[in-house]
């Protein structure tokens, strides 16, 4: 008779919806929020309430810096009781992957840097990179622990998506089509949505997966240049993302910022300009 297969006594409070990322149809890529661990549960509460969807993971990692992770959609939560390091602080963004070498692989040949080489954690693998834009990112590749089975976030179901959040990355009008061409490279996927606003500064926009892609040489951008979160919304900008913030210069029709309740600046665009991203990559 064969041995029971182990199983692994995971930390408390650890879930993951789809604990295998080898399922995945091309990389789930993610903003990006470092905060303190007493905060988790209050961030964890309020992008779900935003988004309208569930928590799909949570992830103690006490082997691992003492770190805390939680994803809500398009975003993902890092938090920690110790302060976070310089690179930590420099990464624009997380991408979970189906396959780490296969994907290290078609990065290294569109020219990016392997900053930090795989190494094992207990989700499964990372590694960091840096983009030929200067963009430095962290990829995961998440593989099941003996005996995890996928288990869905214990917190109540919420309504449906909406508003939908995004990766931001703004670059001069004339890098744009590089940036465009870079990241679908990266995120395995074809633009979505590719438009032109016109004005008295052109503003072209690209959905690419999760990421809104901003070009423009417009002055009213000039404040925003490292905002790194996007909303794509048919709701009324009053109904409450949080307090708006004056714009330098001339503002594309759709286009505001807000600073959000839990305080992170975003972007917010008015889905009736045409923007249609794509929903969270699936099997």
């Amino acid at each position: 008779m064969s041995a029971a297969p182990r199983t692994t006594v995971l930390p408390d409070r650890w879930f993951r919806a789809n604990p295998d990322s080898a399922v995945l149809t091309r990389p789930r890529l993610l903003a990006r929020s470092l905060i303190h661990l007493a905060e988790l549960d209050e961030r964890i509460g309020f992008y779900e309430e935003l988004t309208g969807t569930a928590a799909d993971l949570r992830m103690p990692i006490p082997d691992f810096g003492g770190l805390e992770l939680a994803a809500v959609g398009n975003m993902l939560l890092i938090a920690s009781v110790r302060p976070f390091t310089d690179i930590q602080r420099r990464t624009a963004h997380s991408v979970i992957v189906p396959a780490l070498t296969a994907q290290l692989k078609r990065l290294r040949a569109a020219g990016a840097t392997v900053l930090e080489p795989p190494e094992m954690i207990l989700p499964g693998s990372r590694a960091r990179v840096r983009y030929t834009d200067g963009t430095v990112a962290e990829l995961v590749e998440h593989r099941p622990q003996p005996g995890e089975l996928p288990r869905p976030s214990p917190r109540p179901a919420v309504r449906g998506a909406e508003p939908v959040l995004l990766v931001r990355r703004a670059v001069s009008a004339s890098a744009f089509p590089a940036a465009v061409a870079l990241y679908e490279t990266a995120l395995g996927t074809r633009c979505d949505t590719r438009l032109r606003l016109d004005g008295a500064f052109p503003v072209e926009l690209a959905t690419v997966g999760s990421l809104l892609i901003v070009g423009t040489d417009g002055p009213e951008f000039t404040r925003s240049a490292d905002v790194g979160l996007a909303l794509v919304t048919t709701v009324p900008l009053e109904r409450a993302y949080g307090l708006p913030v004056p714009l330098d210069g001339i503002a594309p029709a759709g286009r505001h910022l807000v600073v959000l309740r839990e305080g992170t600046l975003a972007e917010v665009w008015d889905g009736s300009v045409g923007l249609r991203p794509a929903t969270t990559p699936g099997p």
